[in-house]
């Protein structure tokens, strides 16, 4: 990950380690898929993220004990599961630039798109099953969950082009708030 401005933003020196640890972690875990179909355009996927919702995790669990191996491999599926619906925000929004550079399905088209989505989708129930903990599986599946619902009310308000204050604050509640959440709750129970 590229951080020019890292010196010149306290916040940014401070979690520097913590982000290095997080994509240190991503790569390990991406390199156990160096011969799948997939590698090449996952990590061009998570290039240039800047890892906040991994973060949020991996704080959360240094709070309630430490952040370990398996705080890290949760803050990958975090990590993974915000890449996944970015992928497919993408497609729906049909976005032209992502992190300044093309979206996943400019780069790689559609068909590569919906079959990573899926890809990540897997990656993400391997790394919830080697932490063996069903509260942390539990609330990635609930955070994929309503994270889709988000996506399905913002397409329904788009279309309709009525949408109230409530409607919006329903949809980054369901879109974003709950991946901060989940990774916040997983945090404390892996820490």
């Amino acid at each position: 990950m590229n951080r020019k401005n890292i010196g010149n933003n306290p916040l940014l020196k401070l979690y520097a380690p913590y982000i290095t640890r997080i994509n240190e972690s991503l790569n390990t875990e991406m390199n156990s898929y160096t011969s799948s179909e997939f590698y090449e355009s996952l990590l061009y996927s998570l290039d240039g993220g800047k890892r906040i919702r991994p973060l949020i995790l991996v704080l959360s669990a240094e709070c309630f004990g430490e952040a370990d191996e398996n705080a890290m491999s949760a803050a990958c599926a975090v990590e993974l599961l915000h890449t996944e619906s970015i992928i497919h925000d993408d497609i729906i929004d049909d976005e032209l630039l992502r992190r300044r550079k093309k979206p996943f399905h400019v780069k790689y088209g559609y068909d590569t798109s919906i079959l990573s989505g899926d890809f990540v989708l897997g990656l993400i129930l391997s790394i919830s099953a080697r932490l063996d903990n069903a509260r942390i599986t539990d609330n990635l599946a609930k955070t994929a969950i309503l994270m889709s619902e988000g996506e399905m009310i913002e397409e329904r308000l788009v279309a309709g082009g009525d949408a109230t204050f409530d409607d919006y604050l329903k949809t980054i509640q369901y879109k974003t708030a709950t991946a901060f959440e989940a990774a916040a709750k997983i945090g404390a129970i892996i820490g």
